[in-house]
């Protein structure tokens, strides 16, 4: 016997009793972003390697120990994408997108890929949605994004969270800040972890955002980069919070958010939950400007955005739904034929429905009714329409609200109607 084929580490099947959260998630996310003015992009799941390792930075984690990259049939090294926005600032260069006008507002979603250690909320193959801003440097814009994604949440059901803001200030300004961060790191070395010793003479900026309890430790003693940061960025940081407080974001100020990729400068921020357990991040972004030249652009971009971990949000909204009571999401009707000739009254009705739209469904075979009101409260049907010889005779089918009982006898066009309504009650 062959032996049984699994889904590969990492990369996990979403079942059909899950994907309904998962629509929602995307039709809700789709729906707040296109009510802002963003428009949708889709870009290449496989890129040049060089987008992300120029885009990315290759002194970063994801560039040197995660992405998945191999040669093609044609010898050029390519890379199944890791993160979404360096691929969606390629798109912008190369197809001129400024030219429609000079702010651009875009959202993607769907698969990225890291060789990570799989666990709670962070797989191989995982999902992101994102939104990028692109053109404008007010920080009004970076208001934006971040009041966008905290209606968002909300709008999931999850208020359990916090906002984490910070701001990284230009490059130019790290420079001084992050000699006095190597000199402190450089005197607590001996209690680091191996990858921030490294890190010392590559990024020494990411030793703040490292997991190991000994470094995290030592990093709260590390001098802070809005000490550092000069009075544009201050300016721009105030700017900032003013317009979270005017849309009632609540926010918390995190000196410590690096984010962990080489292209952020001034605003970061992360969303927050304790319901996560280590991976407690499910939402973040920043300001970044030098994207664009790092990818053949003759001056900097400025832009702003942030991604979504759909996974991460996923487990959030479960919670969400558990908290809240909510049950089985009944819709549609299941009919019911009470013998064989009235199975094929039932086969006519079932495609009226379907072509009106409505979600319906039967037995393909002629059951008794009691087994076939087991299947439609199986599949979750909120609707019974039973038909039998009476039925037929007078046109009409009986209606049966599958969670109150109620029952009600009507036409078939009275049904189609309920059914796209989905009244509570008959």
């Amino acid at each position: 016997m062959a032996q049984k084929i699994q889904s590969i580490t990492g990369m996990s099947d979403i079942l059909p009793a899950d994907v309904c959260l998962w629509r929602t998630l995307e039709a809700t996310a789709r729906r707040q972003f296109e009510n802002y003015g963003f428009s949708e992009i889709r870009t290449p799941l496989l890129e040049e390697t060089a987008l992300f390792a120029r885009g990315i930075g290759t002194d970063t984690q994801v560039v040197q120990k995660e992405m998945y990259t191999f040669e093609d049939r044609g010898g050029d090294s390519v890379t199944l994408r890791p993160e979404g926005t360096a691929g969606v600032m390629r798109a912008y260069l190369q197809h001129s997108l400024d030219a429609a006008d000079g702010i651009t507002k875009l959202y993607y979603m769907g698969p990225m890929f890291r060789y990570e250690r799989p666990q709670k909320g962070r797989f191989r193959q995982f999902h992101q949605i994102g939104v990028e801003i692109i053109g404008t440097d007010s920080p009004g814009a970076d208001a934006e994004a971040v009041i966008m994604m905290d209606r968002l949440a909300k709008a999931l059901g999850i208020s359990d969270f916090r906002l984490e803001i910070n701001s990284l200030g230009t490059l130019e300004e790290r420079k001084p800040y992050l000699t006095n961060l190597i000199d402190y790191f450089k005197g607590v070395s001996g209690e680091m972890c191996a990858d921030c010793i490294k890190r010392l003479d590559t990024n020494p900026l990411r030793i703040l955002d490292c997991k190991q309890e000994a470094c995290r430790e030592k990093a709260k003693g590390a001098p802070t980069i809005l000490d550092a940061i000069g009075y544009g960025s201050r300016q721009a940081f105030e700017a900032f919070k003013t317009s979270l407080h005017n849309a009632n974001v609540a926010f918390v100020v995190n000196p410590r958010i690096v984010r962990g990729l080489d292209y952020y400068e001034k605003t970061t921020f992360e969303f927050v939950s304790d319901k996560l357990g280590a991976q407690s991040t499910f939402s973040g972004g920043g300001r970044y400007s030098g994207l664009a030249m790092e990818l053949g652009a003759k001056k900097p971009v400025p832009a702003v955005g942030f991604s979504i971990g759909c996974e991460r949000l996923i487990l959030l909204m479960e919670e969400a739904k558990k908290k809240d009571g909510a049950g089985q999401n009944l819709s549609g009707v299941y009919f019911i034929g009470l013998n064989e000739g009235c199975f094929y009254e039932c086969q006519k009705l079932v495609q009226r429905a379907r072509d009106a739209g409505v979600k319906a469904e039967m037995d393909y075979t002629a059951k008794s009714m009691k087994s076939q009101m087991r299947r439609a409260n199986k599949l979750g049907y909120k609707y019974a329409a039973i038909v039998g010889d009476d039925e037929v005779a007078q046109g009409v089918v009986q209606l049966k609200n599958l969670a109150s009982g109620e029952q009600n006898k009507m036409g078939i066009g009275d049904v189609i109607n309920r059914a796209k309504n989905l009244p509570d009650r008959l």
